[in-house]
């Protein structure tokens, strides 16, 4: 399917709704580039919800040829994108309930396909010991052949991503907002250096679009949904990491945290692993040894899971 076409339909009454319509076989490939298609495929909404109000055909002409212009700025600026219906589209992000409908991208897609993968992710603000330990999760799994997944994040997103880099890795950052910016401003040329050794943006939104709260979560949702497991580097008891662990659990992935020196648990951005290691079912990353076994856990996981 035209991801002009994609792109108008989410524009005009949202992913959610959208994605129900490909539930229902209501918006399939046979949907045709043309206003009157479009409408008629929106109209089948109204036996879900007959309050929804479908919209006029103009504002579908005027939805689609802003549409048409996204996608070619887009392109100009070297952001291609795909959709749920096209053949290069990622398994990973299509078999999640709350799926993926259209990605936007630069770099190498190929990325989104490897199977070896893990989010590394964690705080904004973590301490020294937290830095290390995020550059050194980043390096050990990228040696060890796997794409390493963040979020382009200040604090551990940033030192994850980097360790991978040192590792000869290729890493994927997931976006809160359009291609066209970096979120955050600072890591513009970390942004560069992925997509020059080999790495991936990725986003769920179009070019002009901003970061916002929900975006965030959106986007931790990826993070989860593209990696075998979630390794946890140093987050607070609330926080958006724990979002991307709860889709982690969702998902049925394995998560590990690292351990973090007792003396330390007073510190708010500690206190999460804390929780996580207490409270839920997860890995203690503590050294190399734990890292091998968390690696193997991941690499053998439908055994794992059978064993247990």
């Amino acid at each position: 399917m035209n991801n002009v076409l994609i792109l108008t339909i989410i524009d005009l009454i949202g992913k959610s709704k959208t994605n129900t319509l490909i539930e229902n076989k209501s918006l399939n490939k046979s949907v045709n580039l043309s206003a009157e298609d479009i409408l008629s495929c929106i109209e089948k909404y109204k036996q879900i919800d007959s309050e929804f109000e479908v919209p006029s055909l103009e504002k579908i002409k005027s939805t689609m040829k802003n549409s048409e212009k996204t996608v070619l700025e887009s392109y100009k600026l070297g952001i291609k994108a795909t959709n749920i219906f096209n053949d290069d589209f990622p398994d990973k992000l299509k078999s999640i309930e709350d799926k993926s409908i259209l990605i936007f991208y630069k770099g190498d897609l190929n990325c989104l396909y490897e199977e070896k993968s893990i989010a590394v992710i964690g705080t904004r603000t973590p301490t020294e010991n937290g830095k290390k330990i995020g550059e050194v999760l980043g390096n050990y799994y990228a040696k060890e052949g796997f794409v390493v997944v963040s979020g382009l994040a200040s604090g551990c997103d940033t030192v994850a991503h980097k360790g991978c880099l040192k590792g000869g890795g290729k890493t994927i950052a997931t976006l809160p907002c359009g291609l066209d910016k970096c979120y955050p401003n600072e890591n513009k040329d970390l942004a560069y250096e992925i997509l020059q050794k080999g790495g991936c943006l990725i986003s769920e939104y179009k070019i002009g679009t901003n970061p916002s709260k929900n975006k965030f979560i959106q986007r931790d949702r990826l993070q989860a949904a593209l990696s075998l497991g979630v390794a946890v580097v140093e987050c607070a008891v609330e926080c958006g990491t724990m979002h991307t662990v709860c889709f982690a659990k969702k998902y049925n992935k394995k998560i590990a945290v690292s351990l973090h020196d007792e003396t330390k648990s007073d510190i708010d951005t500690v206190k999460g692993n804390l929780y996580l290691l207490e409270n839920e079912d997860v890995i203690g990353l503590n050294n190399i040894d734990d890292y091998k076994k968390y690696k193997d856990i991941l690499l053998g996981y439908e055994k794992y899971k059978r064993q247990e």
